[in-house]
This record gives structure tokens, sequence and C-alpha cells, in this order.
């Protein structure tokens, strides 16, 4: 992959795993439960809604909603050999394509080390202590230390601590997950609380 060998893959585990702390940090005590009150309230929403688009996806987001919001050199859109092979299914490959990840869009931090889209087991060593890492595809980084997870056969988002080796749903799929970093960006803006501001 790219020239990383599993040695350097390994070696590049342990420093990560020593970077990130168990105790949880300011800004992760900030962000990373915000990000999982929103996911929930979405896909309450999204359950309530009782639809399914043509996507096959919970929500249909277009690629100029994110770029409006983001600029266009923060959305990353991938192709066919940037998807391992564990991720089998098709609307989210399909959605990852189209519309694509907004990059470090806070909660979510995103790699770009050259290796797109890899699976646990290949971003951790395959030294991850979890049957299912190889069919998990890595998207990023909380700031707690958790990694935010595809399962390649069903789309579901997660999330997989290194301290716990735990899994943990985080919303039904990648629009949920991408809708919910835009409305976490969206509110943060400064035209979005200006009326909040003393004046």
């Amino acid at each position: 992959m790219h020239g990383v060998t599993t040695q350097d893959t390994t070696a590049r585990a342990r420093r990560t795993a020593r970077a990130l702390p168990c105790a949880s940090s300011e800004r992760s005590e900030r962000g990373t439960p915000l990000l999982w009150t929103s996911a929930a309230v979405i896909g309450c929403l999204v359950l309530s809604a009782g639809r399914r688009p043509a996507s096959g996806l919970a929500l249909d987001l277009p690629y100029r909603l994110l770029v409006r919001e983001f600029g266009r050199g923060r959305v990353a859109r991938f192709e066919d050999i940037d998807f391992p092979p564990a991720l089998t299914h098709g609307p989210t490959r399909r959605f990852l394509r189209e519309t694509g990840l907004p990059e470090d869009a806070f909660p979510l931090a995103t790699d770009d080390d050259g290796m797109a889209l890899p699976t646990l087991a290949e971003h951790y060593g395959h030294v991850v202590p979890t049957g299912a890492a190889g069919h998990l595809v890595r998207l990023g980084r909380l700031p707690d230390g958790s990694d935010v997870v595809l399962d390649g056969p069903t789309g579901t988002v997660l999330t997989w601590h290194p301290c716990t080796a735990s899994l943990r749903p985080l919303t039904p799929d990648v629009s949920t997950l991408v809708f919910t970093l835009w409305l976490l960006h969206r509110a943060a803006a400064p035209e979005a609380v200006a009326g909040f501001e003393p004046t």
C-alpha cells in the first residue's frame, strides 16, 4: 500500500497508541459528546421519517452542500481504487465517490498519510484485538482517541477505542455522519452565533 510495510504500519500504530491517552482532554470532553448527542438526535429524526431515499442511505446530500459549507478543497471524494475490498456496501461507496467526506470537520479528524481509507487492521498494523478489524474501514479519529469506522458490508458507522477495544454504534450510515458534521460546523459558524453575541 503506497510503499508502506507492515513493520512501518505497526510502528506507526504504537506511536499512535502512545499519543492517544485514555484520559479525556478538555477538547475531547467538548467535541466527542457533542457529536454523540447530535448524531443520536439526527438518527431519531431519520428513523421517525420512515422513508429511505433512492440512494439507499438515510439522507441524500449533494456534493455542493458540503463544498458551500467546508470549501471545495476541504471535501474529499474517493475513487474505487481508494476503497479496501472490505467496503462492499454499494450505497456507501457511491456516497463517498459522489458526495464525499469533509476533511478535518471537528470533531472528526481525518488522516492524510498517503493511505486512502484503510481498514482498522491496516491502520494499526494488524494488531487490533477484534475479529471484525478486517471488515471495519477507518474514516478518522475523534478528540477522545476513538476511531470512526464503517462496517464494510452494512455501511453502519461505529466508533472503536484503542484503550478499550470496544465498538459502539454512532450513526446508521455515512450520510447521517456527514450531515451531523455539517450541522455542527454550521452551528459554529460566526453568522450562526452572531445573534448570541453581546452588542
